[in-house]
């Protein structure tokens, strides 16, 4: 896998994550075994997700948000089009 797909995969499972979806939801749609989607998670500054405040995840996310874009293009494909940044 590339950098460039791994940068991907990461900034999807953040976003996603901290949104509110599981695991295994994130891996059905990156099509990673939920395993990989942990191993991602848990390596992030995201991973304490349940310790966090709404607000917090809130603000994570406007970050994430904040940096979609890389000369133009979204780093996500374009998956975020149709999704809102907001926690659920």
């Amino acid at each position: 896998m590339s950098g460039h797909h791994q940068d991907r995969a990461k900034y999807v499972a953040y976003v996603l994550w901290l949104i509110g979806y599981s695991y295994a939801t994130i891996g059905k749609v990156l099509q990673l075994r939920r395993s990989q989607v942990a191993g991602i998670i848990d390596r992030s500054e995201y991973a304490g997700r349940s310790a966090m405040s709404r607000a917090q995840r809130a603000a994570l996310l406007k970050e994430l948000e904040e940096m979609r874009f890389d000369d133009g293009r979204p780093i996500d494909g374009g998956i975020f089009d149709r999704i809102s940044f907001r926690v659920m």
